[in-house]
């Protein structure tokens, strides 16, 4: 079975438990963190869902619960009435080891609230979908992705990883036929990401095979993660 298949399982197990807002909300979430951070960010999804996220009026709103609810910052001022300030996470069981101040867990928070804002009155689903529909008219693919992911807040290479990675996958599950269209040309066409380290293991391993596009790149990365016999 191959990466984009497992995945699409995963997501539907997750639209048996949760609407389809705050389940790829928490996907969104969880995708944040470094491996020793990714369920300190599911649990943080968990304890402020998206329907409370989608009542606050603005982005530094969101960004204040947010980092009060993780216990990085003691300052709940102008949160409304009936948050509950009870449902907090120790600031300790955050991980800063060997992550780069960039990506240390306060400044994902504050990067991903403006996503946050954007999509609070829509939805998350119907945000990315409306986006994806109007993009499909660029020929470009990575004019395309500029088009649905332009919001501040999050770098290029993360944006890219969270499209391809999430909610594309997630899309795909809703069935909608136009998204299928659209989402299988983007894997097939848009170039392959950026190396790291774990990219940069599987073409030493597998020399004979090519990257050529995201899809066989996120393929080769679920494979040496997973330790999988390679399959795109």
């Amino acid at each position: 079975m191959c990466w984009l298949e497992r995945k699409k399982i995963r997501i539907k197990n997750l639209l048996t438990i949760s609407t389809p807002d705050e389940a790829l909300y928490r996907e969104i979430m969880y995708s944040l963190g470094y491996p020793n951070n990714k369920v300190n960010f599911l649990n943080l999804a968990v304890i402020t869902p998206f329907r409370e996220i989608s009542k606050l009026p603005n982005a530094q709103t969101i960004q204040k619960a947010l980092l009060y609810r993780a216990g990085l910052s003691n300052d709940n001022t102008g949160l409304p009435d009936n948050f509950d300030p009870s449902l907090r996470m120790d600031e300790k069981v955050w991980n800063y080891k060997k992550i780069r101040p960039a990506n240390y867990p306060e400044r994902r928070i504050i990067g991903i609230s403006r996503l946050l804002n954007h999509a609070k009155e829509a939805g998350l689903v119907s945000f990315f979908t409306a986006r994806i529909k109007d993009a499909q008219f660029f020929r470009n693919p990575k004019k395309r992705l500029q088009k649905i992911m332009c919001f501040e807040g999050i770098g290029i290479q993360r944006k890219e990883e969270m499209f391809f990675n999430i909610i594309l996958p997630f899309l795909m599950v809703l069935l909608d036929n136009e998204i299928l269209s659209f989402a299988n040309s983007m894997f097939e066409n848009y170039p392959p990401l950026s190396n790291n380290a774990v990219l940069k293991t599987f073409k030493k391993s597998y020399p004979e095979i090519p990257i050529i596009n995201a899809k066989h790149y996120f393929g080769a990365l679920f494979m040496m993660k997973n330790h999988l016999n390679f399959r795109m």
